[in-house]
């Protein structure tokens, strides 16, 4: 893989919602921020943004908008540099992989004023202050800025207009790039594009006698009328030799982007939806930031909104609420693209968003950061998950991809509450509708449970190798399943003439040795309750082939003892009250209670034949 520079941690204090106590974001080629309202998570996007463009900062941009010495903005930025980039050998750490960890901090000591930038000096081992040579890597703030990859923020609510402008001037500039390059052979070396352009500015040199002559006359007959108005005044008219670039807009104002179904009708973008339009916006952005141009903020009047990169390729793009206004299935469809980016080694991704959809456990290089307000309004960050700390294995990986197929809200997990990890469809539905009805009589005993259906138990052990990432409590409940299944297979030399036979055999339930597997991802943390054979058999005493999930729910609707059982069970596997767990579930740490269990329920059973 290419070197590339890039960030590798964000540090913010007193800017926006968060306080003095300082936030840390360890950041990676992908980074999801995850949490509830106004916690913070689109200031961290800006945050970023602030101090690679060395923004300016408004009055509600200091903390509880105070401008005060002990309430100034201070963010720091570690950010990896390459050989060619990095800069002088005071101002680097050499990482093991050949690169240069350099350390930079921005204050804010005002409003509309320009931040305050030092260095870390790693031969000092401090930052930088007065009385320092020099004060800050790269020297001025524009190099610098050139040094660094750049952000590309789109936000979540922008006018309409300014989006569609924003769009048309990107591609607009990406098209003219590619005409402005055309040759008319290979072997050429200039394009046809320059080769105008000197047409042009040479007739523009020719021409200054007949310009001359031109002007004279215009002052001529202009004079003959101002003197009869203004006596003794005469007009003169200034027309110094130009050495002005030439510029063609080889497009026009016309040019427009519209959108619509293929063959039918299509609109201007400022009349597309939210999503449409931003969608639109983040995809211009990777094409024009490819091509070296990158958005610029701009007004509704601006003829441009973009400005050229420089000679750095690596970019961060900021994405606050991608999902915003998107149908669920384009939603998933952007997290794809979204998440390929950063393929292409030059990109890292950070999303604002309260959408599961927009969470792969599957990829690796992905940081998810829950952010949080606590009761004393400070801003928290907690690193929930990295694949690599994690260290889950390819079937770990192939499982999670699988279940994310079949439902995306897996990722519910990573939102906030207790987390209830449960094996199949019936457990889901039953606790659900236990918790929904709860509430409906003021019980909140459920009211921050997120159940998450693991639709197999090899998921279960997967699911809590992720949540034991964590570092908080969770819970899980699963089937024990039987140790042995009876099994059947053909056998060829008996199946002839058309008769099959089929020679029938005891084997080892492979259900049974994923026993094995949850066991090894058991923790302190973790609270992992069975039921003995399944839950159909454990609570309700019976055992059915199809529609378990309407069938669970019809008992407990129908029969206020089996309401109980489930509620018990749900109240006992949470240590509600201290309940305990009803008959039919057990806490388990050896294979042997499990076994034990089993073998006490088949000779508790018998089984009536005369019916």
């Amino acid at each position: 893989m290419s070197q590339v520079p890039s960030i590798k941690k964000l540090k913010i204090k007193n800017f926006g919602c968060i306080g003095n106590q300082p936030i840390e974001l360890d950041i990676d080629n992908i980074v999801v921020l995850v949490g509830p309202n106004n916690a913070g998570k689109s200031t961290i996007l800006k945050a970023y943004e602030a101090v690679t463009d060395c923004l300016k900062l408004e009055q509600d941009d200091f903390h509880n908008k105070q401008v005060s010495v002990d309430n100034y903005p201070e963010i720091e930025v570690q950010s990896v540099a390459t050989e060619d980039n990095k800069p002088g050998e005071e101002w680097c750490s050499n990482q093991a992989d050949g690169t240069f960890l350099v350390r930079e901090k921005w204050k804010w000591t005002g409003t509309n004023r320009e931040p305050e930038r030092v260095g870390f000096n790693f031969g000092l081992g401090r930052w930088a202050q007065d009385g320092d040579q020099e004060k800050m890597p790269w020297g001025m703030n524009n190099v610098a800025k050139a040094r660094r990859p750049k952000p590309h923020r789109v936000n979540t609510f922008d006018d309409p207009e300014i989006q569609s402008k924003a769009i048309t001037s990107l591609l607009k500039s990406l098209l003219e790039d590619s005409i402005q390059s055309i040759k008319e052979n290979d072997d050429d070396e200039k394009t046809k594009y320059e080769t105008l352009v000197e047409s042009l500015k040479s007739l523009r040199d020719s021409s200054k006698i007949t310009q001359q002559e031109s002007i004279e006359g215009l002052e001529g007959s202009a004079n003959e009328i101002i003197s009869k108005i203004f006596p003794s005044h005469e007009l003169k008219i200034s027309a110094p030799t130009s050495s002005a670039p030439i510029k063609i807009d080889l497009l026009g104002n016309e040019f427009s982007i519209e959108m619509g179904p293929i063959g039918g009708l299509t609109f201007p973008l400022d009349k597309q939806g939210s999503g449409s339009r931003r969608t639109a916006l983040w995809t211009i952005l990777k094409l024009l930031a490819d091509n070296g141009v990158r958005a610029k903020a701009a007004g509704p009047k601006a003829k441009a909104h973009h400005e050229p990169v420089g000679p750095n390729t690596a970019h961060v793009l900021l994405l606050d609420e991608p999902e915003v206004s998107l149908h669920p299935s384009a939603t998933e469809i952007a997290r794809d693209v979204l998440y390929s980016l950063p393929e292409n080694d030059n990109w890292q991704i950070m999303v604002a968003t309260h959408s599961p959809s927009f969470i792969d456990l599957t990829k690796d290089h992905t940081t998810i950061i829950r952010v949080d307000k606590t009761q004393d309004d400070n801003i928290e960050t907690t690193t929930l998950f990295k694949p690599e700390s994690a260290q889950l294995d390819d079937d770990d990986k192939e499982n999670l991809k699988l279940i994310n197929l079949f439902d995306s809200h897996i990722s519910e997990a990573f939102f906030g509450g207790r987390v209830l990890i449960v094996e199949g469809d019936t457990e889901y539905s039953a606790f659900n509708y236990i918790k929904s009805k709860e509430l409906e009589a003021g019980n909140n005993s459920y009211h921050d449970l997120n159940v998450i259906r693991a639709r197999g138990k090899v998921t279960v052990a997967s699911m809590m190798k992720v949540l034991n990432h964590f570092g908080k409590k969770f819970y899980a409940l699963h089937d024990t399943d039987v140790p042995t299944v009876q099994s059947k297979r053909k056998n060829k030399d008996l199946s002839v003439d058309g008769a099959i036979v089929y020679d029938q055999f005891t084997m080892t339930n492979p259900a049974w040795t994923n026993n094995e597997k949850i066991l090894a991802q058991m923790t302190e943390q973790s609270r992992v309750v069975a039921s003995v054979i399944n839950f159909e058999d454990a609570y309700f005493d019976e055992t059915i082939g199809s529609d378990k999930p309407e069938n669970c729910i019809n008992h407990i609707k129908e029969e206020p003892d089996m309401y109980n059982k489930v509620k018990d069970l749900l109240d006992g596997i949470l240590e509600i009250d201290e309940n305990q767990l009803p008959e039919g579930a057990l806490t388990w740490s050896d294979l042997s209670q499990l076994n034990d269990a089993v073998q006490a329920r088949f000779a508790s059973v018998t089984f009536n034949t005369n019916q």
